[in-house]
């Protein structure tokens, strides 16, 4: 069950569609959402992967859908907008969260191929305007919209080995502040959320090393690693809700001190 420590149902009767939201993070913030009382729609690539992730959320008494869409593709993303207003009735809050998982990869600057930067800006760059484009006017008509983009620490202090995340992530904060000051007439507010979450598979990787866990977790501050639901997914909901309803334009760190600005 997922536990926050929000008042409750700050999302009620409010729909969002949330991208790469089968597994990780974007699953993290669609639990998230639902246990506040949203109406989710998962945009994910495999229909399967998105079904499990709902059957999950329906069993937390979520409400929700799926929709397979391609983030790279105008088409898909319209026709998965599209999908969530004909389903409950509008849009109130649009998340860009899918990434190329090759962003994780490291890879030196002169190793990096066309094909390496083109297949992580289509996905990371493309894909967090064609949700935009694609929302836009319903995050409008809802009078009380929140367009969301998972951007990295790695925007704001740099990777080595990892230069296109880098970019691509420093240049998201860009067009969190300018879509920030053109939507903000239109009553939606912009913002971006720099996560650090134990994923399924980082997990799977620090239980075959635990000397490797051990290490890492002496980074932190806190002494532990997020997790996707409790702890980005809350971050993420409060961001959404009227709590924060004077924010935009800002990007939030959610990494329990890992990087500190």
């Amino acid at each position: 069950m997922t536990e926050n420590n929000l008042p409750n149902k700050v999302l009620a009767g409010r729909t969002a569609l949330i991208t790469g939201a089968g597994q990780g993070i974007g699953l993290g913030i669609a639990q998230a959402f639902a246990a506040a009382g949203a109406r989710v729609v998962l945009a994910v690539r495999r229909r399967e992967i998105g079904d499990a992730a709902l059957d999950l959320i329906r069993s937390e008494g979520g409400d929700g859908r799926v929709v397979v869409a391609d983030v790279t593709s105008a088409e898909q993303m319209n026709a998965a907008v599209e999908y969530a207003v004909a389903e409950f009735g509008g849009l109130d809050i649009a998340v860009h969260n899918a990434n190329n998982p090759a962003s994780a990869v490291p890879i030196a600057l002169e190793a990096v191929t066309d094909a390496d930067w083109e297949a992580q800006a289509a996905v990371a760059h493309v894909g967090a305007f064609l949700l935009a484009k694609a929302a836009h006017p319903y995050l409008k008509a809802s009078g009380n919209g929140c367009y969301i983009l998972l951007v990295s620490a790695f925007g704001l202090h740099g990777a080595g080995m990892n230069p296109i995340y880098s970019i691509l992530k420093g240049a998201d904060r860009g067009f969190i502040k300018a879509l920030a000051r053109e939507w903000g007439r239109d009553g939606i507010r912009v913002l971006g959320v720099a996560p650090s979450a134990l994923t399924p598979p980082a997990e799977l990787f620090f239980n075959q090393y635990p000397e490797i866990r051990a290490a890492y977790l002496t980074n932190f501050p806190l002494g532990r690693m997020g997790h996707s639901t409790d702890d980005i997914g809350t971050a993420v909901t409060a961001l959404c809700s009227d709590l924060c309803r004077y924010v935009t334009g800002q990007t939030l760190v959610v990494d329990g001190g890992l990087f500190t600005a």
